[in-house]
């Protein structure tokens, strides 16, 4: 069985630190013990360079399986958009056929405001609803509502705060964006 990325990268990291240990004797005064770090250190080195293939092999495995997710998560949200639409014009249908019914049921009684069907009942109900042809603005006051909402302006914000501004509440962080090509 393969090792984990999890232990594989807990192996560099101990040949690193056993690496750095074995670079440290590189200095000493005694021939016997420098020349046992260097075949130590070359032991080491071959190791680490092993093991990096097999973390690089490793992590290049699990950008397969990310790339693939995506593409699954790409393809559903896709195929969901696909189903949206399908569902939008079948209502779309439905309206229109409705609308063909209802105009032909009231040429046979223009004052009906339902109808009983065999297996169906076609009811009405009488709406009150406000048109407003004009711009809000263009109202009354009394008839206006103000919506006023506040968000940061973050471009001002990292202008500000890049030379220097202390503004609380506000601060520049710094971040990595990671992508998978």
């Amino acid at each position: 069985m393969s090792a984990s990325l999890f232990d594989l990268t807990g192996e560099a990291l101990a040949l690193q630190r056993q690496i750095d240990a074995a670079a440290a004797d590189l200095f000493s005064d005694d021939p016997a013990v420098v020349a046992a770090a260097t075949a130590t250190l070359e032991t080491l080195i071959s190791a680490e360079a092993d093991n990096r293939k097999a973390v690089e092999t490793k992590a290049d495995a699990w950008c397969w399986v990310i790339d693939h997710i995506r593409a699954q998560a790409a393809a559903r949200a896709a195929h969901a958009q696909r189903l949206k639409d399908l569902a939008t014009a079948a209502e779309q249908q439905a309206d229109v056929l409705q609308d063909r019914l209802i105009q032909a049921l009231s040429k046979i009684d223009s004052d009906a405001t339902k109808w009983e069907l065999p297996n169906h009942r076609i009811t009405s109900r009488r709406v009150t609803a406000v048109e407003v042809l004009v711009d809000a603005y263009d109202l009354p006051e009394r008839f206006q509502r103000v919506k006023t909402t506040y968000s940061p302006d973050k471009t001002a914000l990292t202008a500000a705060l890049k030379t220097g501004a202390q503004i609380e509440g506000a601060m520049l962080t710094e971040r990595r964006s990671w992508s998978i090509k």
